[in-house]
């Protein structure tokens, strides 16, 4: 009795992690949707606004959910305040601070990282061309996560239950 109960448990938890990490994919996606939203809004903003940078970090945080409008909030109030370091540094620093955990792969965080080097520092055209690049390659990203996400959230629940299964029978 014991034993399957073991048993039961571990194919349980074998499953749930399968379905954890599936969860995993669909966040990361989410997430670079978000970033994307921003970064075209960001764009509308300098373009057709005319805003300040800082403005429009405080616009367009007022839009957004948690850990974003914190983000853009402690941006804008880092740039108002004109003490700290120059704007590729502030947005490395507070996107670190305030983003660092998203579900994003290492390679899109130093992007988003990175974006900041182009904001601030060239004129309207050059910003917007930057951000209008950045936007296009979460595109590019999201669409090939989309051809696969279906087909891998598949694989990853059968690879937990399945071995959960495997392991229970092993244990037994």
């Amino acid at each position: 009795m014991i034993r399957l109960a073991g048993g039961l448990l571990v194919i349980a938890s074998a499953s749930l992690f399968g379905f954890r990490a599936a969860d995993a994919l669909e966040e990361e996606y989410r997430q670079m949707q978000d970033l994307r939203r921003i970064v075209y809004m960001l764009q509308g903003e300098i373009r057709y606004a005319r805003s300040f940078l800082s403005e429009a970090f405080l616009t367009i945080a007022q839009d957004q959910e948690e850990p974003y409008r914190s983000w853009l909030r402690c941006l804008q109030e880092k740039m108002d305040m004109r003490e700290e370091g120059s704007l590729p540094w502030l947005w490395e620093e507070t996107a670190r601070a305030h983003l660092g955990k998203l579900a994003l792969k290492e390679g899109e965080k130093r992007r988003l990282y990175a974006l900041g080097h182009y904001l601030g520092t060239a004129d309207v055209k050059m910003q917007v061309s930057h951000l209008q690049m950045y936007a296009e390659h979460l595109e590019a990203r999201m669409e090939d996560m989309q051809q696969t996400m279906q087909t891998q959230k598949k694989l990853y629940r059968v690879l937990g239950m399945s071995g959960g299964i495997l392991l229970a029978i092993l244990l037994i």
